[in-house]
Parts: structure tokens; sequence; C-alpha cells
């Protein structure tokens, strides 16, 4: 049977908009195989933002880029720690140049993948990786690519990570370790569930203790049952938000192109009545000098028969000046 974490890893892989349905087909899967806690579990994992999301991606799709981003972080504190103030300025330039390219790279990624990652959610990408550059804890959350939500931080306190990674125990830190759930129930006694006194959990004396116990435990079966109901509808809740949010960022998104377009359109447009305008200009100025060209050809034959008669007369005034005594 696969882990949680590595099915947290399959499912943090799809698309946003296929996550919901992927994560209800494997948990029922693994509990039509016997394990209903996994099941359970599989079916608590949240729909990733699209931020998130688009981290997740660069993560699995263009890692160097993340692992670069995050190696400078490294040098950073390093520099941090010995304040070398030249390094530090050199490297920040560096972070903001990277960060700039990151988040167009996640961007064009996420086009590449069907997934539109807006101007919004890479402002939110690109303040999570910088948290991940000043917080050792926060750049293995980054790298494990399966965050449900962004996170930001000051650089001088611990980054807060609850609630960021889908399956927290898995990286292995101690600041992401569980908190004990209300719904796991009481402490049980050393003897595997009953308490001090006879052998089946009942002190000595108590009349019908069972009944009892049976009724709170239906009792707060039912009241579990109601809690994971309103969970789930509340994370089913947040999830439409989430898909309404996308669908409204697309709807925004393609606004903008069409009106990108329309203005494409005008400038074109415009530029072709110039250019027939131009043409229109050329077209006569060519006319005018075809027009002129022809009048300045038969002045030149005017000009060319005045010319040669002059040539005959001149030669015929030279003979009769030859003649004379």
């Amino acid at each position: 049977m696969e882990s949680l974490a590595a099915i947290a890893r399959e499912l943090y892989a799809l698309d946003p908009g296929e996550f919901t349905a992927a994560r209800n087909a494997r948990a029922k899967e693994v509990a039509d195989d016997g394990d209903r806690a996994l099941s359970k579990r599989i079916r608590s994992l949240a729909k990733p933002s699209v931020a998130a999301w688009a981290v997740n991606a660069l993560v699995r799709h263009r890692f160097e880029e993340v692992d670069a981003l995050l190696d400078l972080g490294e040098r950073l504190r390093a520099a941090q720690d010995a304040l070398d103030r030249d390094t530090i300025r050199e490297l920040g330039r560096d972070r903001q140049r990277m960060l700039a390219e990151i988040g167009r790279s996640a961007r064009d990624l996420g086009d590449e993948l069907g997934t539109t990652v807006s101007e919004s959610a890479s402002l939110e990408l690109q303040q999570t990786l910088q948290a991940a550059m000043g917080d050792e804890a926060a750049a293995g959350a980054v790298r494990d690519g399966t965050l449900v939500r962004t996170f930001s931080g000051s650089g001088l306190d611990p980054v807060d990570l609850a609630g960021a990674v889908a399956v927290p125990d898995a990286l292995g830190e101690a600041a992401a370790a569980r908190p004990a759930r209300a719904a796991d129930g009481p402490a049980r006694g050393t003897h595997g569930g009953s308490a001090p006194g006879t052998a089946d959990g009942r002190d000595e004396g108590d009349e019908n203790p069972a009944p009892k116990r049976h009724k709170g435990d239906e009792l707060e079966a039912r009241r579990e049952a109601r809690r994971e109901a309103k969970r789930l509808a509340k994370q089913e809740a947040e999830e439409a938000r989430q898909d309404a949010e996308a669908a409204e960022a697309e709807l925004a998104t393609l606004d903008l192109r069409i009106r990108d377009t329309a203005d494409e359109r005008r400038e074109q447009a415009s530029e072709l009545r110039e250019l027939k305008q131009r043409i229109e200009e050329l077209q006569d100025a060519v006319s005018a000098a075809d027009m002129l060209a022809a009048s300045l050809r038969k002045e030149r034959a005017a000009a060319q028969r005045a010319s040669d008669a002059a040539a005959r007369a001149a030669t015929r005034a030279r003979q009769r000046y030859d003649k004379l005594p």
C-alpha cells in the first residue's frame, strides 16, 4: 500500500481542475482496499491554490530554476551571518532579478500546462519563494512539491508553515508535527482500552455501566460524524471558492487578451488606412511623373527638330558665305 506522502505527491502533480475528482477517486480506491484510515486522510487533502500549484509545477518541471533560487538564499543567509555587506548587496540584486524571472517562468509554464497563472498568483509565488530563500524549513516545504497554500516571511522570524504542506509530517521537521486531534478520543489505559477496575473496564459497584458507555460511544460517534461532515462541507466550499476564483482569473485574463487584441486591431486598421492613403498618393505621384515625362519627351522632340533646322540653316549660310568673292 502506498504511503499518504506518495499519494499526495501524485495528486499535487495534477492540474487544479483535476485535483478534487482524482483525490476522491483515490480515497474510494483505498477504502475499497480496506484502509479506511488512509482513505480518510486522503480525502482530507486540500485542493491547492493556483499560486501554490504553480510553485509545485515549477518544482516538478523546472526544478533547476527553483534550486538555483534556493541555493542563492543559502548563500545570502551565510553572507548575512558573516555581515558581509558587499556580498549581501550583490546577492540581493541577483535575488530580485531571479524572482522576477521565475515569476515569468511560472506564467509561461502555466500556459504550457493549461492553467492560467494570473499576475496576482505570480506575485504570491514570488513572495513564497522569497520567504523560502530566508528559511530552511520553508525551502524544504517548497522542494517537497506538495504546497497547499502560499506563505510569506519577514526574514527575521520563522515562516509560518501551518497548513501550507499537504503532508507536513513527511517533511521530517519537528515544527511540522501535526497537533493531536480531538477525534482521536481520550488517552487509553496501559492495557489497550480497559480502565482500571474489572477486566471489562467497569469499576466494582457500577450497576449498569455498559449501556451508559455504549450510549456515550454512540453520542461521540454522532458528534464525530457531524464534525467530519462539517469539515468536508467546509473543504468543498473552499474548493468551490478556489474554482470560482480560478474561473474569474481566467475570465479576467481572456478579457484582457480581448482588449489587447482589439487595441492591436485598431492600430493595424489605422496603419492600413495610412498605407492605403500613401499608396494612393504614390499612385498619383507616379501618374503625374508619367504625364510630365510624356510632356518632356514632346518638348525634347520639338527641340530636336528646331536644333536640326538651325543646323541646316547654319550649313546653308556657311555655304553662301564661302561662295562670296
